[in-house]
């Protein structure tokens, strides 16, 4: 067993450092050809990806990394400059698909908030290495990072809403932890006002020995994460509001920055996406006729609601024709957040394992369609 697992990572390792090149070659993201590339690997085709302790903790690990660094990519004053049409976009973003949702909801045979909150979803861990690559205006890129930031964040306090909801009624626990949770978001805002970065910066220097500020990044995500998971939030909210620590604590552009991002980029993050890849099973998924339609109709429903949603406030925001598709269909793109509502519907027993089916497969369709359209609509005007 042993053996065999040092092998899978030797071959998955090669594959981190070759999907890169292909990126370039076949000029789609290289998140997309991480996920195809755990699809090959994984149930849906080779199948030489064990269950394994160490796999479980790399996937799940590389989602919280993902948040972190959404965190401390995060520019408060660049988002604070277009602030109305990020918030237009991201509340239109919400709005039009978590109603489809709870419309399509007795069809499908899913509480309607659940539903709702699995389509007003936006990948944020897929935005942000897109952004990085995106070569376009600024403003445009401003705009889609902090639309889609502030949809995430309302998306995970959407999805704790809506489960309690459904599990009955709001206790005061319930209340307690969601105030604990507000509070801990506004570390950041605590850190900037008070000038704390100017002190944590006489503390630690940049050439401080033995990685000082790398060990307090790693150690503020575990914490952050674990009092998340244990007042009743994913642990990605912990992870995020790490990163907007980091954020406050650093300034843009910094030694520490580049060493975190080299972590993640280039270790963490393409492990996450070839292993979520490497889940799927596309046999498996298509062998049952039945649920074909249904599949179809998620499909739709799901990337439509956000195109068109996303799509008519941008126009009347100010944006190009082009621009304003390009925007909808970069919102389209789930994935962390839509496994992670998924995973818990399953567990609750919400959700069966057909439809458990249908929305990993909108998740990586939306994943790879979505920033890809987006990416070919936007070099079409230049």
């Amino acid at each position: 067993m042993a053996e065999s697992l040092t092998l899978v990572l030797v071959i998955i390792l090669l594959a981190v450092t070759v999907t890169p090149i292909l990126s370039k070659r076949v000029r789609l993201p290289v998140i997309i050809i991480e996920i195809i590339t755990g699809i090959i690997l994984g149930k849906s085709g080779f199948n030489i990806i064990p269950a394994h302790m160490l796999i479980d903790f790399f996937s799940v690990f590389g989602l919280i990394y993902i948040m972190f660094l959404a965190g401390v990519e995060i520019n408060f004053e660049e988002i604070r400059k277009h602030f109305s049409k990020t918030a237009a976009i991201a509340a239109f973003s919400i709005l039009i698909p978590f109603l489809s949702g709870v419309l399509l909801s007795s069809y499908v045979g899913i509480h309607p908030l659940l539903m709702g909150t699995i389509f007003s979803t936006t990948s944020l861990g897929i935005i942000l290495p897109l952004s990085k690559e995106l070569k376009y205006k600024k403003e445009f890129s401003h705009v889609l990072f902090g639309s889609v930031v502030a949809v995430d964040i309302i998306s995970m306090f959407l999805l704790a809403v809506s489960l309690t909801l459904i599990n009955g009624s709001f206790s005061a626990s319930f209340f307690y932890s969601l105030m604990l949770i507000i509070i801990i978001f506004l570390i950041p805002w605590i850190i900037r006002k008070n000038n704390i970065r100017e002190k944590i910066e006489s503390w630690v220097s940049k050439k401080a020995h033995f990685e000082t500020e790398v060990r307090f990044s790693f150690a503020l995500i575990v914490i952050l994460a674990a009092i998340s998971e244990e007042l009743g939030f994913h642990s990605i909210m912990g992870a995020f509001i790490a990163g907007l620590i980091i954020s406050e604590l650093t300034p843009k552009a910094s030694i520490l920055e580049k060493k975190l991002e080299s972590f993640g980029y280039g270790f963490f993050i393409p492990l996450f996406f070839i292993f979520m890849g490497a889940k799927i099973n596309i046999p498996s998924l298509f062998s049952n006729l039945a649920n074909m339609e249904i599949l179809g109709i998620i499909i739709a429903v799901g990337l439509l609601s956000k195109i068109a949603g996303v799509a008519f406030i941008s126009k009347i925001r100010g944006f190009d024709f082009r621009e304003s598709i390009a925007l909808g269909l970069f919102h389209t793109a789930r994935l962390s957040l839509i496994i992670a509502a998924v995973e818990v519907g399953s567990k609750m027993g919400l959700i069966n394992e057909n439809l458990f089916s249908s929305f990993m497969i909108l998740a990586i369709v939306s994943a790879i369609l979505g920033p890809s359209l987006g990416r070919h609509i936007l070099a079409g005007k230049k």
